[in-house]
């Protein structure tokens, strides 16, 4: 034991939205968000993204007009097949949410259990609760290491959630894995997950001169009686001096190297994912003024997302290349409109799998409304496009010639870039051999015209890279006849 202290809603302005300088790399400008999918609940208390059944899952509670309330556990699905929408309803308050990794089970907290769905494409079916300690706190909920850990706290009052024992607790698993406490805790506690097994634990700050310790974990197999084991703690404070940890949300990187910390205080704070200590923060904060209240990697490595509280047209969001080398401004969206939210809720961001869509939670100034978005982060992605295409006599049979530039803004590509080249001769499709590009952008494509006169089709594609979207063009080509031999006579 350890002691310690849908649909997917509308997508935001594309990225034809983002200003280009004379250099041709994308300014700071800030775009609006365009609107969210309004959510049914009143509050909200955590989400999580459900990979293999491709749902976004969020607890929180839903106020009817005769002012009764219950829970509402919510699954908006962004892609595959099944309902848009998954539900269930609880007694209220509902706080917390975590999904198994392969998408069958769903468990919501509680205040004297934690509840257990089994899901299948949108239907959920109850299971048996799971056993844990009072909460009047809310819960919070996280699945790593093979292992559901949720956080408990009982309290008669407010202020029984500053300052009374807490504890951080394990459920059992159908392999044998024993239920229990894996830590008490002096404060209200956050968890966060991460890959391998990684568990970060949290506390909040009682006051600003309180100094809480952030610890980082991993879960083992429990074979010397202990389920975590310590990596490492650090104190946000300097020397024990200053404003303490200001805990809104964390995130580990894809590969558990990188901790970052929304802190409300000093904006977002890196720390090593190993040990905890401090590390340099390279990528382009929050505007001046913006509260840090999340913030997420993208699990296939590419993304790093900042979200905050601002007031007026400040950006709430930024989304940037996770590898800071990249120097490329980021996509800074602000959330100010009746239909989308003003600010990012703590702890309201998280990604898809593959990295391809941000989902991100918002409320209203009082926080009494909600609503859900889709970024697609594509829209980070520097353009390109092919131009200046044009060709040479298109005759039936004959070799024929495609020239054209490829126009790639910002950064010089990761990899040498090649164009695919599709031909489409009635319903016959072939796949040409890929055309390499020069230094200076141009690009030719030799081919031999389909023998028959007639329309032919050349769709030349840049399939993109690291840092630059992919782009198409259609090349619609008339061929002719080949003129016959001319036959001469001599008088």
């Amino acid at each position: 034991m350890l002691v310690g202290t849908a649909l997917a809603a509308a997508p935001a302005a594309g990225a034809a939205a983002l200003g280009v300088t004379a250099t041709g790399t994308a300014d700071s400008t800030v775009v609006p968000s365009g609107p969210g999918m309004e959510l049914p609940t009143a509050s909200f208390t955590q989400m999580t993204v459900d990979e293999a059944s491709r749902r976004v899952w969020i607890a929180g509670d839903r106020v009817y007009p005769d002012g009764s309330r219950d829970g509402e556990l919510l699954g908006v699905l962004y892609g595959g097949a099944g309902p848009a929408f998954a539900s269930a309803h609880l007694a209220a308050p509902l706080s917390g949410v975590a999904v198994e990794p392969d998408g069958s089970k769903v468990y919501a907290g509680q205040s004297d259990h934690i509840a257990g769905y089994s899901h299948t494409n949108g239907s959920l079916s109850p299971l048996d609760p799971i056993a844990a300690p009072p909460d009047a706190c809310g819960r919070e909920l996280v699945h790593t290491g093979g292992r559901l850990f949720f956080t408990s706290r009982p309290a008669t009052g407010p202020e029984g959630c500053t300052d009374g024992l807490g504890t951080v607790g394990v459920a059992a698993t159908g392999e044998g894995g024993t239920p229990g406490t894996v830590m008490y805790t002096g404060a209200r506690t956050h968890l966060e997950a991460g890959p391998g097994g990684l568990l970060a634990i949290a506390p909040e700050r009682s006051s600003p001169t309180d100094d809480p310790d952030l610890g980082i974990y991993r879960v083992t197999d429990g074979a010397d009686g202990n389920l975590l084991e310590f990596l490492g703690e650090r104190r946000f404070a300097a020397d024990g001096t200053g404003e303490g940890m200001d805990f809104r949300d964390a995130d580990f990187a894809a590969d558990g190297s990188v901790l970052a910390v929304a802190d409300g205080t000093r904006g977002t704070v890196l720390l090593d994912g190993r040990d905890a200590r401090f590390l340099d923060n390279h990528y382009a904060p929050l505007p001046a003024g913006v509260a840090a209240t999340a913030v997420a990697f993208s699990p296939d490595g590419k993304w790093f997302a900042q979200g905050g509280a601002a007031s007026g047209d400040a950006a709430d969001l930024t989304l940037a290349f996770a590898d800071p080398s990249i120097e490329r401004q980021p996509l800074r969206i602000s959330f100010e409109d009746e239909a989308a939210g003003h600010r990012v809720v703590p702890r309201g961001m998280e990604f898809s799998g593959d990295g391809e869509q941000l989902f991100v939670v918002t409320s209203n100034e009082d926080g009494s409304k909600f609503w859900l978005h889709t970024i697609y982060t594509r829209q980070a992605l520097a353009p390109s496009r092919l131009v200046d295409v044009a060709h040479g006599p298109a005759v039936a049979g004959e070799p024929f010639r495609v020239s054209g530039r490829l126009d790639l803004d910002g950064l010089p590509p990761t990899q040498a870039p090649r164009i695919t080249v599709q031909r489409l001769n009635g319903l016959e499709v072939s796949d040409l051999p890929p055309v390499p590009v020069a230094d200076d952008g141009t690009f030719v494509l030799e081919d031999v015209l389909p023998e028959r006169a007639g329309n032919v089709q050349y769709v030349l594609g840049y399939a993109g890279d690291e840092v630059h979207y992919r782009s198409e063009y259609w090349l619609v080509v008339d061929t002719v006849e080949a003129s016959g031999p001319v036959t001469r006579t001599h008088r």
